[in-house]
This record gives structure tokens, C-alpha cells and sequence, in this order.
């Protein structure tokens, strides 16, 4: 992927297939059947063996897709059963065109899940239930299907979106868990945002023929970011020195937390930092010198001891290990009035939260990097409203303090001044301490070395990530934080 890919709502989908229609001057039908001969000519490449289907069909479009996909099984003599949660005699325009196609195929049709032959590890299950106008709750019957897929045994096909997630947001309570999910039209940002990644397996994109310039005319909910489109930091000339590449100063490490400012400092250092200096509690020098002796330690027991150290660097950041007693607000007030750019993490974004330090201060060049806990304290909310929609608590984080905010995640969103971005880099691996910590020094040091703040966000999680996925190839279980810290610096050059 060398240019970033547009990720939209389930309303922009519609206004592209509508588009898209009438660009192509073709039926609504004609569309759809393109949706289900894409759907199963990956169904065959994938599994090419499989014994028989089982098609569940909703009463709308995506259900229209999945009548479509049956009778294409039924014309190659594949063994196929469909379960329509809706009554046929219900269905209008291209669904009930669609269930015509089947049924003239010779489809066998059951209402009642009683009545669906058991699957086995050689039926492939097809979920076309529900599509991207999915929201709310489940109905009864749809619920009843979703837990009947779950049971089978063998793999699953989701067409356009698994049923139960959002496509506007990728939240989900009960959804289907599918091992392909074949997508149209445009990318919805629910299949790589939120619970996403976890339901949909491998994503396929098939824009069915959509003319290119369909797509500058909607607006993108994000933008999509793989490592091939992330600006790099360019090669060093032959003569460069230390202090061209940033001088990163980490604050951070109160009484029993030495070790998360250790290691920003140590991400900072193998990331490329020219200099990296690091303010933390007296009692963590001896350790700081002892594993990273490159680092410079300054003892500081208060704010005002901190002072002198803030006029050296060029990018200052505060919160790994910072707590929360009056040492750390100390800190954090010296630090956030130093005129270069911030890094903002941890503890220091939860006393940021608080409102007694920096209240009301906006700024274009700091870099928020909340989880999900801490960006519900930043919007005073639950953690439930910021996973229901992450891309808009990204955004109003980013409103309310200005620069930008990494709202970290299987799907981690940047939220800046001109728009949303979304990388999907990492594993569950990387669900341990310290991982945070890392990606700020990683941020700080693309920082000091002269990219803009949000190509430094978009470029440091796309490192953290893959450094991630590197160093789980020896197993995910047990990856610790300093286990990524070799690859960050093959990956960074």
C-alpha cells in the first residue's frame, strides 16, 4: 500500500454505491450480483475443498448478496442451504430479485433454524445477516443465527461486514467471527477500527467496478496508513553530528516507577535521538547509568530543580512512571510551559485530566498518546462512550487541546488538524507494561529529528507495531516492552 486508503461511514458507502450506479448506468441488481460473484470467487479460492454451504440471509441487501452467492454454489452443484431470518415473502427490490435468482437455481430455502442440516468442518458458512446499516440491538431471531454460526465448526465468509459490527464505528456486542471478510464499494473504517480486527479475519477489498473519481467526491471518515506510506526519515549525510537529531528529554519516574522512564529513554536512544537526557527521582540513577549509561540522568526533587534542565532540549517528553503526587503536578507545570514541542503520556495526561495543571492550555505542537482509560478522563466520560465511537473521541480530544492525539489500540487512531488517521500495526502481545512508554520516547526522538508532529505520530506507531510483530515472531505470550527495542532500531533506518 504506498498511498494511505480512505475508510468511510456506512452513509458514504451508500452515496458511492448510488454513485457508482449511476456512473455505470446499470440496475441496482447488476451490482449486486457483481457483490456476490466477488464474494464467491474468494470463497473458492480460499476454499477450494470445502463440502457444502450454509448461507444466512437478513432482509436487506447484504441478504440480497447472500441469495446471490447460493445460487451461484448451486449452479457449480455445491451443496447449499440457505436460512433466511426474514420470511422471502417480505422482501422488496433487489433482495427479493436476488431470493428469485436462488430460488430458480434450485436453492433450498429454510426459515427455522431447527431445520438447517448440522455443519460440519466441511461447511463453509456464509454470514450476509446484516449489513453496514446495522446499530442497536440484535433482534431475537438474528441473535439465535449468530450464536448457530459460532457453533460451526467450519470457516466462515462475512459479506461486506460481519454482522454485529459497526460499520461506523467498529464497536460490537454479539457479532459474527469471521475467517474472510469480503468488503464493496468502499472501505468501511469498522472493519480496521475497534473490535474489527478481532471479528473480520482477513479483510478483501472489491470496489466492483467503481469509477476512481466516485471516490474524491466523499468525504473519508480516516485514512488508512500501512508502512509503505508513511514518510521515513531521510538517510544521514557523511558528516552529521549529535545535535542534528534532537536533544529528548524525558521527565517521568516518581518512587516505584524509575523503570517506564528508563525505557522512553531507551526508545528515544535506539530510535536515532542525537542526545537523550532524563529528570527523574534521585533514588533511579544508579540503574539508569547502570542500563543505559548513553543516557543522561539528573537527579531533581522538584519543579524548580527541573528549570535549569528545560532550556538545553528540543523536545521535552513527560509522564512515563510520573505518578501522581505533588512532584509529579511540579513537573508537569515546569514542563508544559517550555517553549519546544511536548510529548504528553501516562500520569501526566491524567493530572492533565484533573484540570489544577496546564488548565485550559491548547497547543499545536504537543502529542497526546492516551489509552482508553486515560482518554475518558481527558473527555470526562466512561470508557464504554470512547469505545462506542473511538474516532470521535479522538477527534474531540484533538478539539478541546489542539496538536495531536494518539488514541492508542489494536486499530490506533491520530486525530490532528486535518483529519483522522488510522494504523493497524502490533499484536496482542504487546497488551503488557512498558509499551506505552516506549512509543513515546519512539514519538520524541522522530520528533528531534525534524519530522512534523503528525508524521512523527503516524510514523512512530507504525515502528512501535512492527517492531512489535517482530519480536512476537518468537511468541506473543511473555513479549516484553525492551524486547522491541532491537527491531525499533533496524526498523527506523
Amino acid at each position: 500500500m504506498d498511498t494511505p486508503q480512505p475508510l468511510y461511514s456506512a452513509e458514504s458507502v451508500r452515496e458511492l454505491d448510488r454513485q457508482t450506479i449511476a456512473a455505470l448506468e446499470i440496475p441496482s441488481i447488476q451490482l449486486m450480483k457483481r457483490a456476490g460473484r466477488a464474494a464467491f470467487s474468494h470463497l473458492q479460492a480460499r476454499w477450494p475443498d470445502i463440502g457444502r454451504l450454509q448461507v444466512f440471509c437478513g432482509g436487506g441487501n447484504n441478504g440480497g448478496d447472500g441469495y446471490v452467492i447460493a445460487a451461484l454454489a448451486a449452479q457449480k452443484k455445491l451443496p447449499v442451504t440457505v436460512f433466511a431470518s426474514t420470511d422471502p415473502e417480505r422482501l422488496n427490490g433487489d433482495a427479493r430479485e436476488a431470493y428469485g435468482y436462488a430460488c430458480r437455481e434450485g436453492v433450498q430455502v429454510v426459515s427455522s433454524l431447527t431445520e438447517l442440516d448440522t455443519a460440519d468442518g466441511d461447511t463453509l458458512v456464509v454470514d450476509a445477516l446484516l449489513g453496514t446499516g446495522f446499530s442497536g440491538e440484535l433482534r431475537s431471531d438474528v441473535a439465535h443465527a449468530i450464536e448457530r454460526i459460532h457453533k460451526s465448526p467450519g470457516p466462515v465468509l462475512a459479506v461486506d461486514i460481519p454482522s454485529g459490527l459497526s460499520a461506523d464505528t467498529g464497536s460490537a456486542g454479539e457479532a459474527v467471527s469471521a475467517d474472510m471478510t469480503v468488503t464493496f464499494i468502499g472501505r468501511k473504517f469498522g472493519l480496521y477500527g475497534g473490535r474489527g480486527p478481532a471479528l473480520c479475519g482477513e479483510v478483501v477489498y472489491e470496489n466492483l467496478g467503481a469509477p476512481a473519481v466516485l471516490f474524491s467526491k466523499v468525504q473519508p471518515l480516516a485514512m488508512r496508513y500501512e508502512g509503505s506510506a508513511i514518510r521515513r526519515l531521510p538517510p544521514r549525510s557523511a558528516d552529521s553530528y549529535k545535535n542534528q537529531f534532537g536533544h529528548i528529554l524525558i521527565v517521568g519516574g516518581d518512587t516505584g516507577f524509575g523503570g517506564a522512564a528508563l525505557m522512553a529513554a531507551q526508545s528515544s536512544a535506539r530510535c536515532g535521538a542525537g542526545l537523550i537526557s532524563l529528570a527523574t527521582r534521585p533514588d533511579h540513577l544508579s540503574a539508569v547509568l547502570t542500563r543505559c549509561p548513553e543516557v543522561m540522568a539528573h537527579p531533581v526533587i522538584s519543579g524548580q530543580e527541573l528549570e535549569p534542565l528545560l532550556d538545553g532540549p528540543s523536545v521535552i517528553a513527560v509522564g512515563p512512571g510520573l505518578g501522581r503526587s505533588p512532584w509529579s503536578e511540579q513537573l508537569l507545570a515546569r514542563a508544559g510551559r517550555a517553549e519546544v514541542p511536548l510529548v504528553v503520556d501516562a500520569d501526566a495526561l491524567n493530572i492533565l485530566a484533573e484540570g489544577r495543571v496546564l488548565a485550559g492550555v491548547r497547543r499545536d505542537d504537543w502529542v497526546l498518546t492516551p489509552h482508553v482509560g486515560e482518554a475518558a478522563r481527558l473527555l470526562d466520560c466512561d470508557t464504554t462512550e470512547v469505545l462506542a465511537d473511538p474516532v470521535a473521541a479522538a477527534v474531540a480530544i484533538q478539539q478541546k487541546f489542539s496538536g495531536v492525539v494518539i488514541l492508542k489500540g489494536a486499530g490506533t487512531l491520530i486525530a490532528h488538524a486535518g483529519g483522522v488517521d488510522l494504523i493497524n500495526s502490533g499484536n496482542p502481545g504487546m497488551a503488557s507494561g512498558g509499551m506505552g512508554d516506549l512509543l513515546t520516547g519512539i514519538v520524541a526522538a522522530l520528533i528531534g529529528q525534524h519530522l512534523p508532529v503528525a508524521e512523527a505520530a503516524r510514523l512512530a506507531v507504525w515502528l512501535h507495531g512492527e517492531a512489535g510483530n517482530r519480536a512476537a515472531k518468537d511468541g506473543q505470550r511473555g513479549l516484553l516492552a525492551t524486547d522491541l527495542l532491537p527491531w525499533v532500531r533496524r526498523l527506523v533506518d
